[in-house]
């Protein structure tokens, strides 16, 4: 078992790592149960690019190579897109083929010149050498910027020979001139103890190369683990803005950035803009028609609402922060109503009136009830609602129906030419 090379010193806080990776747009794009409009992807685009994140990953299926063109576009004929924003395209060594030709097709060789290609699965035919000659093949067209995208499969901790394996990739990748590397979590399964471990010795043993960390949520750590990763060590970071990803998503960038405040990390390429950050986030449900979520980290729409009673724990610590408060019955006594009405300026003389507290709190819980048995009934339509909206999900047994649907309509061409024909 791997442990930390010898003399390794973690960094928490006043530092500064190259550059933030954006996924929101590729993988945002995956998990859309119903896709997405490309209007929409490119304000969003504008929206995470404005909030200071210069590293964007736009995609990796067969139509997206049109939709990197009109990105490109938007930047450099009609200067929607800050200067200084970067885009990636990916592809693996099972995809490779059309997207070569795609890209090939749809790029002139000056743009193929300005966005990395991202190649994925590199250990895939290496008996012959595969992923050489798509490095080979992206080049002829006009590619120049290249990174890899190697995966993992460590968890708890991080077993040496899996980790020889890993230096044996990036080797490859040496030898192709690529220098930036995505280190994959891809299920979400890596621990942050064990990230730790992976990080320092992966920048000890290739000072070489840049590396950052694609970190999965699955077990709603791939923030932490991404943290953990340039805190010891990698260059970059990445995630998605709302923690937009597969399955349970990524590293959510609005609460690294949060983080990288209190903490004096910076980034190189841009300064990250929070609130920004945070309008992008709210954007991305919006463009991949996902639920709202009122209580995401930093920034869901209710994130900054408090129970105002009480049981308001932080304010009784004294911590200063932009909150709005609310009121509930949990929330709800008469000592905190009288305090209300005197911060509001109400007499001395009538808030000594146990009657008139008493009498406000009573109108107060009544109006609460009742607002919360409207609610609850309005709940259960919205839940209903939100549910049946989802289950109109193309499933593999809807590529069987299809499938057979268009046999049938053949068989049926084909006896009416038979039958004209007789």
């Amino acid at each position: 078992m791997l442990s930390f090379p010898a003399g390794h010193q973690p960094r928490y806080k006043d530092f500064s790592i190259r550059a933030i990776s954006d996924e929101t747009l590729r993988e945002g794009g995956e998990r859309a149960p119903f896709g997405a409009d490309d209007r929409r992807k490119v304000r969003l685009i504008e929206a995470i690019t404005q909030a200071g994140v210069t590293d964007i990953d736009v995609g990796s299926g067969i139509t997206e190579a049109a939709f990197v063109r009109s990105v490109l576009d938007a930047k450099h004929l009609m200067g929607r897109i800050p200067d200084q924003a970067g885009f990636s395209f990916n592809l693996t060594l099972k995809t490779w083929e059309p997207l070569c030709e795609q890209l090939e097709q749809q790029l002139p060789r000056t743009y193929l010149g300005d966005i990395y290609v991202s190649i994925g699965m590199i250990e895939i035919d290496s008996e012959h050498r595969l992923f050489e000659k798509v490095v080979d093949r992206l080049r002829s067209i006009g590619v120049t910027k290249l990174r890899s995208s190697l995966l993992n499969a460590f968890s708890s901790t991080v077993d040496d020979i899996k980790y020889e394996h890993l230096n044996s990739q990036i080797e490859r990748c040496r030898q192709q001139g690529i220098s930036l590397i995505r280190i994959n979590d891809s299920v979400g399964t890596l621990m942050p103890d064990a990230t730790a471990v992976l990080a320092a010795n992966l920048v000890h043993d290739n000072p070489d190369v840049t590396f950052y960390l694609h970190g999965h949520n699955d077990r709603g750590i791939g923030t932490a683990n991404s943290l953990m990763s340039v805190f010891h060590g990698f260059q970059m970071i990445e995630g998605g803005v709302a923690g937009v990803g597969n399955r349970a998503g990524l590293a959510e960038l609005e609460s690294i950035a949060a983080v990288f405040a209190d903490n004096n990390i910076t980034v190189d390429a841009a300064p990250l803009d929070l609130d920004k950050l945070s309008v992008a986030a709210r954007l991305s449900e919006k463009t991949f028609l996902a639920a709202p979520d009122p209580y995401r980290a930093v920034s869901g729409f209710l994130v900054r609402n408090e129970n105002a009673g009480i049981v308001n724990v932080p304010d009784y610590l004294g911590v200063s922060r932009d909150v709005e408060y609310f009121l509930n019955r949990i929330g709800l006594f008469p000592t905190y109503i009288r305090q209300i009405l005197a911060e509001a300026g109400m007499s001395p003389e009538t808030l000594t009136s146990e009657t008139f507290i008493n009498e406000v709190y009573d109108e107060l819980a009544g109006r609460m009830d009742s607002l919360y048995e409207r609610k609850r009934v309005e709940y259960e339509q919205l839940s209903r609602q939100l549910e049946e909206f989802y289950d109109d999900m193309i499933r593999l047994d809807d590529v069987q129906t299809c499938a057979l649907e268009v046999m049938g309509r053949h068989r049926s061409i084909e006896r009416q030419v038979y039958s004209k024909a007789a």
